[in-house]
């Protein structure tokens, strides 16, 4: 029996990350609304509040990316809510990037074509990307690059900070949100920070108070130097392909084998999630 299409709850407004379907309001009359999957346990299928911080970042400051030519949001999520919003005060005329890992692309890709106009999709792409893996199918380097909620486990803060500095050029713009939460994590980006970029905190005077939280921070960062430092390079593996480059968390690592259990059940999750919402809806 097919489910029955739910009322959106009053409290969805303000818990987000519970909801099927998630609206941020843009410009004047305009809003932004995700579907997303709050049943997964998989990273990346729920819009976080930090992300919409920064939508908001972006609508308010559109002065600040105008101008730019070009833009990739690292680690979209199901909602791009960043990259949808970047596209929206460019006009259509930036070349927009939202990447993530494989499963999370149909999600995303789906919101980016429900809430964007023709000629603001002219110039977006959707692409899969992993952090710490190569990025040439990205076409780097970028003017802007934008993440939210990004800082969630300490392994993952170095292939992070790989990514963002190999797709930097000399005057990048970084843009990133975050809600503090482990600080273990934190202090290893603000370990990586202060050695790789200059940076400062965006002044919460600057965020629209309606979409702040008392832990939410933005930091605006460039890159110190040039070139990439040698220890922060990313190499590219020999036959390397991006579309069939398989990301997976539990691979070994470091000799370490991962339990069968866990992986049978991140392959359930993902062969879930990497079905097209359309269809998710049709099978129910």
């Amino acid at each position: 029996m097919a489910e029955e299409e739910a009322e959106p709850l009053a409290l969805e407004a303000s818990f987000t990350h519970w909801a099927r379907c998630v609206e941020v309001p843009i410009g004047e009359g305009r809003v932004v609304s995700v579907e997303q999957d709050p049943d997964s346990f998989v990273l990346g299928t729920t819009v976080w509040d930090s992300s919409k911080t920064l939508l908001k970042f972006i609508e308010q400051r559109p002065e600040r990316f105008r101008h730019l030519s070009s833009i990739c949001e690292l680690g979209a999520g199901c909602g791009g809510l960043a990259g949808i919003a970047s596209a929206i005060v460019t006009g259509g005329l930036a070349d927009v990037v939202l990447t993530d890992i494989g499963p999370v692309l149909p999600w995303l890709r789906r919101n980016v074509r429900e809430n964007l106009t023709d000629k603001e999709l002219q110039r977006v792409r959707v692409e899969q990307h992993a952090w710490g893996t190569p990025v040439a199918n990205l076409k780097a380097p970028f003017d802007c690059i934008l993440c939210a909620d990004v800082l969630y486990e300490k392994a993952c803060v170095k292939p992070l900070v790989q990514s963002l500095l190999a797709l930097s050029h000399r005057k990048t713009v970084i843009f990133l949100a975050n809600e503090r939460r482990a600080p273990e994590v934190r202090a290893e980006f603000m370990r990586h920070l202060d050695a790789y970029f200059q940076w400062k905190e965006v002044p919460k005077s600057e965020l629209d108070a309606d979409y702040l939280k008392e832990a939410i921070e933005v930091f605006e960062m460039r890159p110190k130097k040039r070139k990439v430092p040698l220890e922060m390079q990313i190499v590219t593996p020999e036959n390397y392909h991006p579309d069939v480059q398989e990301y997976h968390p539990l691979a070994s690592r470091a000799g370490i084998e991962a339990d069968q259990y866990d992986c049978d059940l991140w392959n359930d999750l993902l062969r879930d999630l990497s079905l097209d919402p359309a269809d998710k809806k049709k099978s129910s």
